[in-house]
């Protein structure tokens, strides 16, 4: 019988082996000078094609609901410490506020501008963080750039996510996943790597659905460089969780219903497969027997890669379980089954934020053994050709969906907020944002050197 220690080290290896394999020495073929050229021009592309999805000239100077009141309102309102520690909506959001921080320091009339780029250059650096991370999972070039093209484009997501300070965690989240899967060749790579991770847990309890996967990568520590990785997501849980748990903000009331079951085959398995304008206008014209047939469809799909596939299972075991829980535990805590359900005949955008990383960790599970399955000999190309074709179909047709966001009213609204305080005795002004009905107020001390104009009418 073999010893505590022995288990220990066979777990472990097999572990090594099958979840957290190292990147193959090709893997990342930019070195030195070319990878840092590689990765500016990366991250540049990638934030002029968010730009584009929310509108070239609406999103970059719109400021966007709860960017507006609560992360740059919370900057302007409170010192950088107060502000930064403030939970909203029940737990800190570091990233957000610290994008609101940065907006204070030109004028404020570019404001928009300075938390929209901020907002797309950290969705870009997840992107950057996911290629570099599932190179380990996922040789194939061509699949990675797939599945770092749903990241920069969630076909679930709609365009509430989309140029967007509030919801970068979404992404970044989806990005700690796997990292918590990377193997790390360097000090410093390991060090950003980790700096992403603790930013991350501590802006959103989304990386508590990643603890199983945690506790398997802390068993697996190889050297100080995977220690940065576990040790990071440990520091940030520990944090969040005592304030999430401790805080009392009521959002919502928790709430099951029949109809999270049915959201969730609405959202995430067909979302993953078809994004959300073609799934959702399928099930607007066919309803229940197309939603069926999709499902079944995604669910053999991944059986039949899994049984053929000679690697991979246990991530994918491991992604379409997250997925599931996340997605149900969500749409209970956040009491989302009544509100983001489909009715016969129609479909919307609302909520499709709590869809994007569970569709995403589909994506990757159907990634991961379409790869394997590929790399394991012979002419077999096939399937990994019709998994990416149907995602990129997603892709594609989710890109332009929901309409672009409509022109704020950010600049005349300022200039107007700065007449109201030069000659009205109040001490703040109420500046209107997108969408329409949202409003900010800010002080009129914070006003004095912005340029002023009598509002219309």
């Amino acid at each position: 019988m073999r010893s505590w220690s022995e288990n220990l080290s066979w777990l472990r290896d097999g572990l090594n082996r099958s979840l957290f394999p190292p990147a193959p020495d090709d893997a990342l073929r930019f070195r030195g000078g070319e990878a840092v050229v590689g990765s500016f021009t990366f991250l540049a592309l990638a934030a002029v094609l968010q730009f584009l999805r929310a509108g070239p000239t609406e999103s970059t100077k719109a400021l966007f609901a709860e960017d507006g009141p609560v992360y740059l309102g919370g900057a302007l309102t409170h010192g950088f410490f107060d502000s930064l520690t403030s939970p909203y909506a029940e737990y800190l959001v570091v990233i957000p506020r610290l994008i609101g921080e940065v907006a204070t320091i030109p004028p404020l009339r570019y404001a928009p501008e300075t938390m929209n780029v901020g907002a797309v250059l950290i969705v870009a650096v997840s992107g950057l963080a996911v290629w570099v991370a599932s190179a380990g999972l996922i040789r194939s070039v061509y699949l990675r750039v797939l599945l770092v093209a749903l990241v920069l484009i969630p076909p679930t997501s709609g365009l509430e996510t989309v140029v967007s300070a509030t919801n970068v965690a979404w992404y970044t989240s989806f990005a700690v996943f796997w990292l918590l899967l990377w193997r790390p060749e360097a000090d410093w790579s390991a060090g950003l790597g980790a700096l992403l991770i603790l930013a991350t847990g501590l802006s959103s309890p989304t990386v508590f659905f990643f603890v199983p996967l945690a506790v398997l990568r802390t068993i697996a520590i190889r050297n100080r460089r995977d220690a940065f990785l576990a040790g990071a997501f440990a520091l940030a849980l520990a944090v969040q969780l005592p304030v999430t748990a401790l805080s009392s903000e009521q959002v919502t009331d928790p709430r099951w219903t029949d109809n999270i079951f049915t959201t969730f085959l609405q959202r995430v398995p067909t979302g993953a497969a078809l994004g959300l304008e073609l799934g959702g206008e399928a099930w607007e014209r066919w309803g229940w027997p197309f939603l069926i047939a999709v499902c079944v469809g995604v669910a053999a799909a991944l059986v039949a890669l899994a049984v053929r596939a000679t690697s991979g299972r246990l991530f994918a075991l491991l992604a379409v379980t997250t997925a599931t829980v996340m997605f149900l535990a969500s749409g209970y805590q956040r009491a989302l089954g009544d509100v983001m359900v489909w009715p016969e005949g129609t479909f919307n955008a609302l909520g499709g934020r709590y869809a994007m990383i569970p569709a995403l960790l589909i994506a990757s599970a159907a990634l991961v053994l379409v790869d394997s399955y590929s790399r394991s000999g012979g002419k077999r190309s096939w399937p990994a050709i019709g998994v990416a074709a149907i995602l990129s179909i997603a892709l594609v047709t989710s890109f332009g969906g929901n309409a672009h966001r409509e022109m704020p009213a950010w600049h005349a609204s300022l200039r107007g907020a700065a007449y109201e305080c030069r000659h009205r005795a109040i001490s703040e002004a109420v500046v209107f944002i997108t969408p329409e009905g949202w409003t900010m107020t800010i002080p009129c001390k914070r006003l004095e050197s912005e340029p002023a104009a009598a509002p219309p009418g």
